[in-house]
């Protein structure tokens, strides 16, 4: 798994760090169909999954690291998430622990939404407005 798993500031250890790390997600898409059976299809562009996984926290630090991602969990902010390599913008949808023995054994399930994906460069950042597009055709015609 990642040598590195860091989510908003809380690195994960060798042995908090999960045993698996899934990433990816689809195209998002609209499908009009035709009549005969042809389709035109408009790529809207990335939606990435919610990255999730789950492990145990053990030591001293194990109890205050789950409260910790159980309070940026209801903040609802924009928090980092580094881990094999990659970088991602992320908000905590969900985290649930459980506490083996306290303070220093808490098992945790976690899964972050993707608000940002800068690997993906300008395809999942920005969004284009029909107003912006139209103001940008505009000034094309008036300065020809």
């Amino acid at each position: 798994m990642p040598d590195t798993l860091i989510l908003g500031g809380i690195s994960f250890d060798g042995f908090s760090t999960p045993d698996a790390m899934g990433a990816g997600g689809k195209q998002q898409m609209v499908v009009h169909k035709l009549p005969g059976g042809n389709r035109v299809i408009d790529t809207l562009g990335p939606d990435d999954d919610n990255i999730a996984w789950s492990g145990k926290f053990y030591g001293n630090d194990a109890y205050a690291n789950a409260l910790a991602l159980d309070g940026m969990r209801a903040a609802g902010q924009v928090i980092e998430l580094t881990f094999g390599g990659q970088f991602r913008s992320v908000i905590i949808d969900t985290f649930s622990y459980k506490i083996r023995r306290l303070p220093v054994w808490v098992e945790y399930q976690i899964s972050c939404m993707v608000y940002q994906n800068p690997s993906l460069g300008g395809l999942g950042g920005s969004i284009i407005s029909i107003d912006s597009l139209i103001l940008g055709d505009l000034a094309l015609a008036v300065g020809l």
